[in-house]
């Protein structure tokens, strides 16, 4: 048979007993989230470019590489989500929420658009489900919030994930540890592959998401960011860890986990599952405390995470990968 068209590369068509599965698995994780006290939200899948340079930041890979960005019949640039923090952030300023009391809650399950480079568990259009808290700035709320993810994993009989949580500072004491790590780089510039040095002065910590490992053993030998925390940061990193404790979360305080994006301050934490594929990291998050100011409403902290749905379903059965 010839066929005039094929889906991209990257995308997939999900057919028949994977709809199936995958509506069993949002109709228990919408359980759960209501349970917990979250709302759905639903924004639309283009936004303004600008708000993803601003929230997710240039230099990353994200902005630099995978963001799906064209210019409209009017010469608005706009772009593809890549994730969804940002979306909700603008949703929650433009909707007038920043006058509801006490934290607002939302959750999502929905299409993400990056254009990275497709494998197993990862496509150039796949779906997440995560969570979003706004207004508290409770350490409490952070080891709840990794309790749900948790939870969603546990609605879907996922096993075998533990959670890595670490803290990466405030504007208070993260500038004295990036201009030491800057130091430590810079001394050991010969080890750092030539398309990495760029990050060296714009954002140093996203080399610990270097996948070279070269600069992944250099780091390692370098101080952890938890040994130049403010008196804040450590006590809220502390409260959150004997919170989890308290809760009977599996956890890993693990002083090298840095997220990906910029927005993230304080806590950070990835859910891995025990497996031998690359893509073992199901879901990630973190506090984001001045994002909200950063896209011009008043100072709100907040917190959320996402879960790779792909990925999930994919730890759950695996089946053979077609790119």
């Amino acid at each position: 048979m010839n066929l005039r068209y094929r889906r991209l590369k990257g995308t997939r068509d999900i057919l028949l007993e994977e709809v199936e599965k995958l509506r069993w698995c949002e109709e228990r994780w919408c359980q759960v989230l209501s349970r917990y006290g979250y709302g759905e939200i639903r924004t639309p899948v283009i936004e303004p470019t600008d708000l993803f340079l601003r929230s997710v930041g240039k230099g990353t890979d994200i902005v630099d590489k995978e963001m799906y960005t064209f210019e409209s019949k009017s010469g608005e640039s706009l772009t593809l989500r890549p994730e969804m923090t940002a979306s909700v952030v603008r949703a929650y300023l433009e909707n007038g929420l920043t006058r509801q009391p006490g934290t607002v809650k939302f959750y999502y399950i929905a299409p993400m658009f990056r254009h990275d480079r497709p494998q197993a568990g990862r496509y150039r259009q796949f779906h997440q489900v995560g969570v979003e808290a706004l207004g508290s700035d409770s350490p409490v709320l952070d080891a709840e919030v990794i309790q749900t993810a948790m939870a969603l994993f546990d609605a879907v009989d996922v096993k075998g994930v533990m959670v890595h949580v670490n803290s990466i500072g405030c504007p208070e004491c993260r500038p004295a540890f990036l201009e030491d790590l800057k130091v430590f780089l810079k001394d050991n510039i010969e080890v750092v592959p030539e398309s990495m040095r760029g990050r060296i002065d714009t954002n140093p910590l996203r080399l610990y998401d270097a996948k070279d490992d070269g600069v992944n053993q250099l780091l390692a030998g370098f101080k952890p960011i938890t040994e130049s925390l403010c008196k804040g940061c450590q006590d809220h990193h502390d409260i959150v860890l004997r919170t989890l404790e308290k809760l009977g979360v599996p956890f890993v305080n693990d002083p090298a986990l840095v997220r990906g994006l910029d927005y993230y301050c304080r806590t950070t934490f990835e859910i891995t599952a025990e497996s031998g594929r690359k893509q073992s990291s199901l879901a990630g998050g973190g506090r984001y405390d001045y994002l909200v100011e950063q896209c011009g409403g008043p100072a709100t902290p907040a917190i959320g995470f996402s879960i790779g749905v792909e990925r999930t379903l994919l730890h759950l059965d695996d089946k053979p990968f077609d790119a």
